[in-house]
């Protein structure tokens, strides 16, 4: 069986040798990932050092009860993960089998499609109300806010969708911070509703590969049984349950960069470029039929921003994370020079 596979991007090393460039002017818009330093986990990692030859508890019932206070529901609602794409490869073992068939709206995050397939299932790219013969969807994945427009459907419709599915529904959360959306109470209205989160995009430690996904405790279970023992470090889990246990770090880091989105939004309007709103941390954004070449570019200067040539409708487009200020004026310096 041959399924699509996802395309990585180059590493930061690569892009340096390979234009020539110091390492340190390689600045990241590709990811969206936070700027904000980690130096405030330095502490928190020496004590975890001296048992490092020990497997970690595969229970994770620490990180749970954090995740769970978190989200507003209770432990036998969390399952934890290695971030978000580890807990969507799960539910695609736990919940589709060959010969089976889901859905979920287009374009979106890649994996969802790719682990789709992985099962011998069959992916219905949806553009508007799911027609009659996609309601027969064994599973259904909704980002939202979605990767990569940036843009959140109304409550209204993705209510609709849920109702609409006999099947499992699957929301992708991962930018939920960026909109301060609570999923809790959902969970206890749909029993075939499972919501991931992760703490690679609010929290800003995409390095630490944790995540983790609220449902019905049934769901649970499903993903637990196909669960790797110990998919999650030692040391990630002891990060992960400080972050979440101090949510106040990850809001103030948040509304900074929801403040500065909006300012980049500006900058990259006045270019000329056509940047819809965003409710996450990037800008997708219209920049015509030289994307490709202008990305190519801003690469050769460091910069590196995410373009997407395999997909038609955004073959136009560019994707840039937002960063600091100072990253965020010098990618528009480069780009206004680039053009002139």
């Amino acid at each position: 069986m041959t399924t699509k596979r996802y395309v990585w991007q180059p590493t930061t090393a690569e892009i340096a040798e390979r234009f020539g460039i110091d390492r340190d002017r390689v600045v990241r818009f590709d990811q969206n990932t936070s700027p904000d330093p980690t130096d405030w986990t330095a502490p928190l990692v020496p004590p975890v050092l001296p048992d490092l030859n020990e497997y970690p508890a595969a229970s994770y019932r620490p990180l749970r009860e954090s995740a769970a206070r978190y989200a507003g529901v209770d432990p036998e609602q969390v399952v934890p993960g290695a971030g978000v794409d580890e807990l969507i490869i799960l539910a695609a073992r736990a919940f589709l089998s060959a010969g089976g068939r889901a859905q979920g709206y287009t374009p979106t995050y890649p994996l969802y499609q790719i682990a789709t397939e992985q099962q011998g299932a069959t992916f219905v790219g949806l553009s508007g109300p799911p027609p009659e013969s996609a309601r027969k969807a064994d599973l259904t994945w909704i980002c939202v806010p979605n990767n990569p427009t940036g843009s959140r459907l109304p409550d209204v419709t993705i209510e609709g969708v849920i109702e609409a599915s006999p099947g499992i529904v699957v929301l992708d959360a991962a930018y939920a911070e960026f909109t301060n959306d609570r999923w809790g109470e959902w969970i206890g209205r749909y029993d075939h509703l499972l919501v991931l989160h992760t703490l690679s995009k609010g929290f800003g430690l995409a390095g630490i590969r944790v995540g983790y996904a609220i449902g019905n405790p049934v769901l649970i279970d499903a993903i637990d049984r196909v669960r790797p023992p110990g998919s999650i470090s030692s040391v990630s889990n002891t990060l992960a349950i400080a972050a979440l246990s101090d949510p106040g770090r990850m809001r103030r880091s948040v509304d900074r960069l929801i403040a500065e989105r909006e300012r980049f939004r500006d900058r990259l309007a006045a270019l000329g470029f056509e940047v819809p709103p965003s409710e996450a941390n990037f800008l997708l954004t219209h920049v015509g039929p030289d994307a490709q070449a202008l990305a190519t570019g801003l690469m050769r200067e460091g910069l590196v921003v995410r373009e997407f040539p395999h997909i038609p409708e955004l073959i136009d487009h560019l994707r840039f994370t937002v960063r600091s200020g100072t990253d965020n004026d010098r990618l528009i310096n480069t780009i206004e020079r680039i053009r002139s």
